[in-house]
């Protein structure tokens, strides 16, 4: 089997086996946000944004620098995963007092202050968020076999909402759901750590002469993490201090639809990763611009149909979800829509940054995305509520894409640009399809993604790499065997 064809592979594993983890998180979601309320629900979800906030802190690029070193065959992998567990613990540690320490001094007492400091247990045991855990997923993804993390993913997201939906039946206090959910991601994290030691087994020798070494290749990475997850955290943490619980989560609720679709750019980036870091540590600059035009490109395929379904759709989609209760947050997830689809290729561009060694000047164009994002949220969510916050997140996004085409033309050159007007011409045209098709919801959606995958193919919307990906991808296993015998 080809290079190309294990990573289509490996992307396909983690697409249906983290779409099956978010699927579980947006049922767990739902009955969460009916049985709490937009007050409870914005309760819960504040707890967790702030806890994420520290949760990069665990990892400081670490994770991508791990994956990246072992996919280039640098050094010994025992020892370089050793040292990084190493590190990550005591990273871990340090980031956990330091969220326990910020919440008491800045949280009043009460439902939640207690419900914060129990979602910082997440900074240990995370399968969502970067935490001590994804240290085990490394060997996986440098090999591209993801099967079997994405496996152990699922069972756990299983216990754990199974859990926590118990407990809210329960009528558990909230910060006795959150940390219920929590510690059932332990036994998940104790089988992947002997099925991750079985492919890398880490030399666990406490040398910090050795750190400061992966910690200078991290620390770019970690910085523009920091301010990445500061300007898509801060949105839920701004709207509590300067409008209320219940704006939380009402923009929690569009906020939860959108971001769980991150599994789609997060499929094709933890394939691209080794794959483009191997190219550039080989200098072969055409294959460079190969794989990031066709994942640029796969990208914006799979980004369209979620913009003009969030633009046209929003109000049936939140009806239907959530109920009537939470009818306003139809309007915050129609910017959160388009803002989706400049996510999906922000993800492609940032790790092709980070494979060329170039993630220090993203770093700085995160930085002062922070600040834009943190002053536009200032000047937007007293004027506007949770749909400025929306807007806010819309334009941050847009201007980090334009930083990202700056940094990546040099070294991978454009995106195709003609791909992408075919991309877009198709999703106008299942758009118009889906409003103006007098038939019901469901009808119109198939007719629009019919619509809508016959003109991607036929009208070239996705780039010859693109599109030989997804055949890998999709070709029966034994026509892979038939070809590789020829």
């Amino acid at each position: 089997m080809s290079q190309l064809e294990r990573a289509a592979r490996n992307s396909g594993w983690i697409l249906a086996g983290r779409g099956a983890e978010r699927l579980i998180r947006i049922a767990v979601v739902v009955v969460l946000a009916r049985w709490l309320g937009a007050r409870g629900f914005g309760v819960y979800s504040f707890a967790f944004a702030y806890a994420e906030l520290f949760a990069i802190f665990t990892d400081a690029g670490l994770h991508t620098v791990l994956v990246r070193e072992m996919a280039k065959g640098r050094g010994s992998a025992s020892s370089l995963m050793g040292d990084v567990f190493i590190l990550k613990i005591v990273l871990a540690i340090l980031s956990w007092i330091a969220a326990c320490a910020v919440a008491v001094w800045t949280m009043p007492g009460g439902e939640t202050l207690w419900s914060a400091l129990a979602a910082s247990f997440l900074l240990f045991v995370s399968f969502r968020v970067a935490s001590l855990r994804t240290v085990l997923d490394a060997p996986f993804e440098a090999n591209l076999k993801m099967a079997t993390p994405v496996a152990v993913g699922i069972g756990s997201e299983i216990l754990s909402g199974a859990c926590l939906v118990a407990a809210a039946w329960l009528r558990w206090p909230i910060p006795a759901m959150i940390g219920i959910q929590l510690v059932m991601f332990v036994p998940g994290c104790a089988l992947l750590a002997g099925l991750s030691f079985r492919q890398v087994r880490p030399s666990f020798e406490f040398a910090p002469s050795r750190w400061p070494g992966l910690l200078r290749m991290a620390v770019p990475i970690g910085a523009a993490n920091v301010f990445l997850i500061v300007y898509t955290r801060s949105d839920l943490l701004m709207l509590e201090w300067l409008s209320s619980a219940t704006s939380v989560g009402m923009y929690s609720a569009a906020y939860k639809l959108t971001g769980s679709l991150a599994i789609l750019p997060s499929a094709i980036t933890v394939s691209l990763l080794p794959l483009l870091s191997a190219a550039f540590e080989a200098g072969d600059r055409e294959k460079v611009g190969r794989m990031y035009r066709g994942s640029v490109s796969l990208a914006l395929v799979l980004g369209m149909p979620v913009a003009v379904c969030g633009l046209v759709l929003a109000g049936d989609i939140v009806g239907l979800i959530y109920g009537r209760a939470f009818a306003p947050a139809a309007g915050a997830l129609r910017v959160l829509a388009a803002s989706t689809l400049l996510s999906f290729v922000l993800y492609v561009m940032t790790t092709a940054a980070v494979a060329a060694g170039r993630a220090g000047l993203f770093t700085a164009y995160a930085g002062l995305l922070a600040l834009v994002n943190a002053g536009m949220n200032y000047f937007l969510i007293p004027r506007f509520d949770f749909i400025g916050a929306g807007w806010a997140t819309l334009t941050a996004e847009g201007i980090m894409v334009a930083a990202g085409l700056a940094v990546l033309r040099p070294i991978a050159g454009w995106p195709s640009g003609e791909a992408a007007l075919r991309a877009a011409g198709a999703a106008l045209a299942a758009g118009a399809a889906l409003a103006w098709i007098p038939a019901s919801l469901a009808v119109n959606l198939f007719v629009s993604a019919v619509l809508y995958g016959t003109l991607i193919v036929w009208g070239g919307g996705v780039t010859p790499e693109g599109a030989a990906a997804v055949k890998s991808l999709l070709r029966p296993k034994f026509l892979s065997r038939q070809s590789e015998g020829e």
